[in-house]
């Protein structure tokens, strides 16, 4: 999660939304890492979550069993299905969109929680949150 948050920190300094991902293999090896683009790229798809599973299954190939994603905050539903669509094993996570929604006025997300979604799957993630979320929500409040 440290790395996930060294990347939000990293895309924060670029003029980007505070968020980062890290794909890690079984072994806990980084794999991949990402921070948000949606602004430098002007593409409101370039989350941080999608960039990392695109950048691992570009090294692994599209089937990222065993894998997990590191998230600083939770995913939302088009960072879950490409997560879900690339086989992640598991997603760890920060703070929640709905903490972030409370410090961040007019954030658009749709507002489905991320158990929500895989409760809806056949195949759920293993999921994980509440992960250093005091450290990862702070880069909201800065």
């Amino acid at each position: 999660m440290r790395v996930a948050i060294a990347e939000a920190r990293a895309g924060q300094s670029q003029g980007e939304p505070p968020f980062g991902a890290v794909v890690a293999d079984r072994s806990g090896a980084v794999v991949a890492r990402a921070h948000d683009a949606v602004v430098t790229s002007r593409d409101m798809t370039r989350h941080s979550e999608v960039e990392a599973v695109r950048a691992a299954c570009a090294k692994l190939g599209p089937d990222l069993t065993g894998c997990t994603l590191y998230a600083t905050t939770e995913p939302c539903a088009m960072c879950f299905t490409a997560a879900w669509l690339a086989r992640i094993s598991r997603i760890v996570y920060g703070c929640t969109m709905a903490e972030v929604a409370s410090i961040v006025p007019g954030q658009r997300e749709v507002p489905v929680p991320v158990t929500t979604m895989n409760a809806a799957t056949a195949e759920p993630i293993a999921l994980e949150g509440g992960v250093l979320g005091v450290e990862c929500l702070a880069m909201f409040r800065g």
